[in-house]
């Protein structure tokens, strides 16, 4: 079975100094746009620690990486509790009627 008959995109860069290939859903615009966002913070943390090998590198983008989807999880998760109980004041609010 080829990747297209399975959905897989199959998209090629380089990361680093190391040639990468990634198995994924997502077409090669998307891919494009990570690896935009993945050589852009690769190279900030190079910058500000210009001693760090690329497995350091690696290693500390995806804790950030994993924080900033914690904060997200929880901001989402504060938000939906909020709409939740906003939702249940409205349904709990007596309907107005016309002409009454």
């Amino acid at each position: 079975m080829t990747s297209k008959q399975t959905g897989k995109n199959r998209y090629k860069f380089v990361f680093g100094d190391k040639p990468l290939t990634l198995t994924t859903e997502k077409d090669n615009l998307f891919m494009e746009e990570v690896e935009h966002l993945a050589q852009e913070k690769y190279e900030d943390i190079k910058q500000k620690l210009p001693s760090a090998d690329g497995e350091t590198i690696a290693i500390l983008m995806a804790i950030n990486s994993l924080s900033m989807q914690l904060e997200r999880e929880v901001a989402y998760d504060t938000l939906k509790a909020e709409n939740e109980e906003l939702r249940q004041k409205l349904l709990a609010k007596p309907k107005e009627t016309d002409g009454e």
